[in-house]
């Protein structure tokens, strides 16, 4: 269950939808939610270097930090009238992702609710290098929401009722399964569990289908991990799917899959070491994430990390675990 939870903010109004969604989640779970936003610092406006720039500067700076913050705190107190969850806001200060990222680790965030559209500061950038550098750099899964097609139709009370989960056979992306239990027992939920098949052959790319006979074993081999996957989550109470597509480009086939289910969640685990998680390093995330309505749920597991400090002869701390 969720404790706190972070939406980062820029005050440009692109970013209720996150903090709507935040709000659902924290009523329901009863956890707090931090609205966070960040002011750069001098150094980033190219400050002068004289002593009476400097001065002139950072009066300059302090005014619209002190306007900044009068304007979150003023968000925080509208939504607090309008829920009944715990909300608090904070100014800090540095690079976007730097910060947001230090806030996250040092107020113990776990899970962090942002927007992807916007004309300016974190909205304009969440497609780019902020949410990409935050899934980068934390461990705590970020959840990626789109706005609303028509503000004419805001539908409040509604949260996830239909999750995506593709999976590639890895461990690796199997973690994202928890963090998609948690969200699915804040309400009645569908967990759709995907395989998508990729043909390998120019024969498999030009006669495609489950009744091509090169495709038995495959599909064979996905419905049995899918249905085993499913029956952990059905014994846990949750109603849950399973289907195997097919499909040159994995990104688009998930698009179009959550697309004819009407899912509104993808949830999905990146830099595994195959298939999906393999291809989540480069474009599939960025066309999942850039062509879809859907919302994502994203994380980067703590194992991935350890490899890579592995990987990069980095000594981990005492008591941090290497997971292979």
């Amino acid at each position: 269950m969720y404790k706190m939870i972070m939406v980062p903010t820029d005050g440009s109004g692109f970013d209720r939808e996150a903090i709507r969604v935040a709000i659902l989640i924290a009523e329901r779970s009863r956890a707090k939610v931090r609205l966070v936003r960040v002011h750069p610092t001098g150094a980033f406006f190219g400050m002068e270097s004289s002593p009476e720039a400097a001065t002139v500067s950072v009066k300059v700076l302090q005014q619209e930090r002190d306007r900044i913050l009068a304007d979150l705190h003023s968000l925080a107190a509208q939504c607090r009238n309008a829920c009944d969850a715990q909300i608090d806001a904070a100014l800090e200060d540095g690079p976007i992702p730097d910060a947001l990222q230090a806030y996250a680790s040092r107020n113990k965030v776990d899970l962090i609710v942002i927007s992807s559209h916007g004309r300016g500061g974190i909205a304009r950038l969440s497609l780019g290098s902020v949410t990409d550098l935050l899934i980068r750099r934390t461990t705590i899964p970020v959840l990626v929401v789109k706005p609303p097609t028509s503000c004419l139709k805001p539908e409040p009370g509604e949260l996830f009722s239909s999750i995506v989960v593709p999976l590639d056979g890895s461990s690796l992306a199997e973690q994202i399964l928890p963090e998609v239990v948690a969200l699915a027992k804040l309400g009645e939920v569908k967990i759709r569990l995907l395989h998508v098949l990729k043909p390998q052959t120019s024969a498999q790319k030009t006669m495609r289908g489950q009744e091509a006979p090169w495709w038995d074993k495959d599909v064979a081999a996905a419905n049995v991990y899918l249905f085993r996957t499913a029956a952990k989550l059905r014994e846990e109470g949750f109603i849950t799917t399973t289907d195997v597509v097919f499909g040159e480009n994995i990104a688009e086939a998930i698009v179009d899959y959550a697309g004819r289910e009407k899912a509104n969640l993808i949830a999905i685990a990146t830099h595994g070491r195959g298939g999906i998680s393999r291809a989540l390093r480069g474009s599939l995330a960025d066309v999942v994430t850039r062509t879809s309505r859907t919302a994502m749920l994203v994380l980067r597991p703590a194992g991935v990390v350890a490899e890579e400090k592995r990987a990069n002869n980095v000594r981990l701390p005492d008591g941090v675990p290497v997971i292979a």
